[in-house]
């Protein structure tokens, strides 16, 4: 990673509005018009997750890109599961985890790992 930083390839940013309890869907129009133009957005976290979905009790199979129409460019999440919020799971992969018989949801032995692609941004190649 330092590599790539060093590089140029990779790019560590924050704003003002990862300090904020608001739901991404309120996202400020600069920090929108940022993500518009980047190729990835690693979103890790909970609590990010949360914010990003609308932290509300959602059906587990709802589509992940259906929650997430409002955050703009290619995503990564990544996340323990320590909450009850989880969506995006195909119908068999709940089945099994309900099988378990665990706490699947919120013992943090589980962890999510969701992609969401958009189109390239303007004038962007597709990566390699």
């Amino acid at each position: 990673m330092w590599k790539a930083m060093a590089g140029r390839g990779l790019e560590v940013r924050t704003h003002p509005f990862f300090c904020v309890r608001l739901p991404y869907q309120e996202m400020p129009a600069d920090l929108r018009t940022e993500f518009e133009g980047v190729s990835l957005t690693v979103v890790e976290g909970g609590l990010k997750h949360r914010r990003l979905v609308g932290g509300r009790p959602w059906d587990t199979t709802t589509p992940l890109a259906r929650l997430t129409a409002s955050f703009s460019g290619a995503s990564r999440r990544f996340r323990t599961r320590k909450s009850d919020v989880v969506i995006g799971l195909g119908q068999k992969t709940l089945d099994a985890l309900q099988r378990s018989g665990t706490a699947w949801r919120t013992n943090g032995t589980h962890v999510l790992i969701q992609v969401r692609r958009w189109g390239n941004p303007p004038g962007r190649a597709a990566p390699r």
